[in-house]
């Protein structure tokens, strides 16, 4: 038995677009289904970032500010995923691959590694960084996404996996790359039900080399 916690943002938590509500069938409930004998922690909150802070927003969409809390909530825990970047891709950071992706990833990686977090368990967990899903090609149909994220954002996203994946090595962290997945066409940066299916798909394979 394992019990795995997914740290990320609205498409960890299920956001419908064309609802508002929770996909039920979500990546994380199928994988819930594939390994029944293992403990899935939802810990996905919409708008969440990996180090910057929404003038908008509380203060708990930054998941720098909060890791090291959620882990010390759910301790002991065995692997913590990590599937955040696509809110730090909004313009309104004006930021890119490198400074909000790599950047960002190695001051959160420093929080949620403290061994502080980790001090009523046996070991600390291992970690995965996961690449977040790539924007819809036809994100600009959009308006409200266009005006977001823009040609920026889905630069960023497009590039995403070589700065994660050289964090990954950086503190000796497991990486999966999304590759192709993108988001649904509604709105362009939420997964659809085929998006959720097929993040479970190499989740389910790369939590196998878990056991």
């Amino acid at each position: 038995m394992m019990r795995i916690l997914f740290y990320g943002d609205s498409n960890t938590w299920g956001y419908n677009a064309m609802t508002g509500m929770r996909f039920p069938n979500r990546f994380t409930k199928q994988i819930q289904n594939a390994y029944p004998e293992d403990e899935i922690l939802e810990e996905g909150l919409c708008g969440r970032t990996l180090c910057h802070s929404d003038p908008y927003c509380f203060e708990e969409r930054n998941g720098l500010k909060t890791v090291s809390m959620v882990l010390k909530t759910h301790e002991p825990v065995d692997l913590v995923v990590v599937i955040l970047g696509t809110n730090d891709a909004k313009r309104a950071y004006g930021t890119n691959a490198l400074t909000s992706l790599e950047k960002g990833m190695d001051l959160f990686m420093h929080e949620a590694m403290d061994p502080d977090n980790f001090k009523r368990s046996l070991k600390a967990p291992r970690f995965l960084i996961v690449t977040p899903p790539k924007m819809h090609k036809d994100y600009a149909l959009c308006e409200r996404t266009k005006i977001q994220f823009g040609q920026e954002g889905f630069d960023m996203l497009e590039q995403s996996a070589m700065p994660l994946k050289k964090m990954a090595d950086k503190w000796q962290c497991d990486f999966l790359d999304l590759e192709d997945i993108r988001a649904g066409k509604l709105d362009a940066i939420h997964l659809d039900e085929e998006g959720h299916c097929q993040v479970a798909e190499k989740l389910i394979k790369k939590l196998g080399e878990y056991r």
